[in-house]
């Protein structure tokens, strides 16, 4: 199973009528979602932001129960939640790969975080930063919540 995101339509979507919706996706018709990572790794990686970035905490602790069930995230939850992502990012790029491994056993086997760094390594030809271990899910989290943010629109996770 994988996690996938995509821009939702504008926010209070969920209570729209039938009729709201075939007008909605007459004009708009529904965008393929980005495959973000599997479901395993998408723990992992919410586990390691939280674990790994006080500063990026601090943004994505008020929508983690929607990160983790994947519903979805209102305009400015997803504009918080992309700003919080950055910063994230750049406090999981000051720290050696290696890290991963400090108390990551809640979500992730000592062989499963040994891959996923020996993947990255290979893909780098170098040691990687625990950044560079996430960098395809961040990559994939920007696309959407980039689009998002030009369209002044919330993320829905998966396909509807």
């Amino acid at each position: 199973m994988s996690v996938f995101l995509s821009v939702a339509p504008p926010d209070g979507f969920a209570k729209w009528s039938d009729a709201d919706w075939e007008r909605w996706l007459r004009d708009h018709p529904w965008e393929a979602a980005e495959r973000v990572c599997s479901r395993g790794d998408w723990a992992i990686f919410l586990y390691q932001v939280r674990h790994h970035c006080p500063r990026g905490k601090k943004g994505i602790e008020p929508v983690l129960e929607q990160l983790i069930n994947e519903r979805p995230l209102s305009t400015q939850e997803a504009e918080d939640l992309r700003a919080s992502l950055e910063v994230a990012r750049s406090e999981l790029d000051g720290k050696p790969a290696e890290a991963m491994k400090q108390g990551g056993g809640a979500f992730a086997s000592a062989e499963d975080m040994e891959a996923m760094i020996a993947a990255a390594r290979a893909r780098l030809g170098r040691e990687p930063g625990l950044g560079e271990v996430w960098a395809e899910v961040f990559y994939q989290l920007a696309k959407v919540l980039d689009r998002a943010q030009q369209e002044k629109r919330g993320i829905y996770f998966g396909n509807v």
